[in-house]
């Protein structure tokens, strides 16, 4: 804006914006405070409202991103390269949308403070991209793990009266029953003593 350049104000409409230039505190994610001690700004002779110009704006994104561990567009580029994926294979590993990696190399938005440590982490460890690609949690059985569990956790009283082999052995059916029955486990607490 030149000085004689007269904006007025978006606020109270009355006053004109003048360039001053002073402190400026905000806070970012996870109530970090940003504080930059001299800065320019914007602000109206009448109501005080204050307006951030664009290199203003920058160097509190380059304040928020150093104070809240962001990822710069360097940083996001080197750690892309040891990725080795291309931009459709990044959008489609990392579940986002396919210009949003591209917008943050080109620095016009930025990771998340937990996405920067989730890309951090997996550029240090390959197994963990590896099993990311292949969607690994898809592969595990989760009838199966629960089956796995400790027979005792699951039925602490019941696993006082029987042996894990009985239950089993009680839960497959019989030469004479022929079809598969479910097995009804209260059965078994009749014979409790009390």
């Amino acid at each position: 804006m030149k000085k004689s350049e007269k904006m007025a104000c978006c606020a109270c409409g009355q006053g004109h914006y003048e360039e001053v230039f002073d402190r400026y505190e905000t806070v970012a994610a996870d109530d970090v405070k940003i504080f930059i001690p001299r800065v320019k700004l914007l602000r109206c002779s009448k109501c005080g409202d204050e307006l951030l110009p664009p290199e203003t704006q920058k160097q509190v994104d380059q304040a928020i991103a150093e104070q809240t561990d962001q990822l710069s567009p360097r940083e996001l580029e080197t750690i892309w390269e040891q990725l080795n994926l291309d931009q459709t294979q990044t959008a489609e590993v990392f579940g986002l949308g396919s210009k949003t990696f591209h917008r943050w190399l080109n620095g016009t938005q930025y990771p998340s403070r937990s996405m920067g440590y989730y890309l951090r982490v997996l550029a240090e460890f390959p197994d963990a991209l590896a099993w990311l690609k292949e969607r690994g949690w898809r592969k595990k059985n989760r009838v199966a793990q629960f089956q796995k569990l400790d027979f005792q956790l699951q039925f602490s009283d019941l696993a006082r009266i029987t042996t894990e082999t009985e239950w089993r052995l009680a839960s497959t059916p019989t030469e004479k029953e022929g079809a598969r029955l479910r097995f009804n486990p209260t059965t078994l607490f009749r014979q409790t003593k009390m």
